[in-house]
């Protein structure tokens, strides 16, 4: 998350492993906006959504990640999600002041394990819309993602195996050695 709110070059003295993860961040990121299934599944947006459509599915990955999250993972959704609130928290004071908004509403809801409610991804997509500032139809966005989530399966299973494969390959502490 805190990935999503830094700019530019990652702060030399944070700690290693906050940068490296932010750098994986990053790399994941970038991996995401070249690859050919994310490419053909925004096509299948109508034209007028198809800007916005790697936004939109970034939310709906999540979502389908949440709901099939014992297909790629054994350990429980709620003890990562736990962990992950615990590092967000000691590192809080690198997050603007609207991540801490968002970081206090996800511990609330403890959005990241249920992130398999249409609710939250609802949510979501509304605050998405209202960051971005664009005259879209909330309902036909909502109403297009939601026809989106069988494809978007199907886009997790192929996208999943090359997002594991590069992070396991990349070596993010090596990266920020040289950063």
């Amino acid at each position: 998350m805190i990935g999503d709110f830094v700019k530019g070059r990652i702060p030399k003295a944070w700690p290693k492993p906050l940068r490296a993860g932010v750098a994986l961040h990053r790399k994941i990121d970038a991996l995401s906006n070249v690859h050919p299934h994310i490419h053909s599944t925004c096509r299948a947006y109508p034209a007028h959504l198809r800007r916005y459509a790697p936004i939109f599915l970034d939310l709906l990955v999540d979502f389908s990640l949440a709901r099939n999250w014992s297909k790629f993972y054994d350990h429980a959704i709620t003890v990562v999600s736990a962990d992950c609130y615990h590092a967000l928290t000691n590192n809080s004071v690198r997050l603007p002041q609207r991540g801490h908004r968002l970081l206090t509403y996800m511990q609330d809801v403890d959005l990241l394990a249920n992130y398999d409610d249409w609710h939250h991804i609802e949510q979501g997509l509304k605050s998405v819309l209202r960051r971005l500032q664009v005259e879209l139809n909330v309902e036909e966005v909502i109403a297009t993602c939601a026809a989106q989530v069988t494809p978007t399966d199907r886009l997790l299973d192929l996208l999943y195996a090359d997002l594991r494969s590069v992070s396991t390959e990349w070596n993010a502490f090596n990266a920020i050695a040289t950063a």
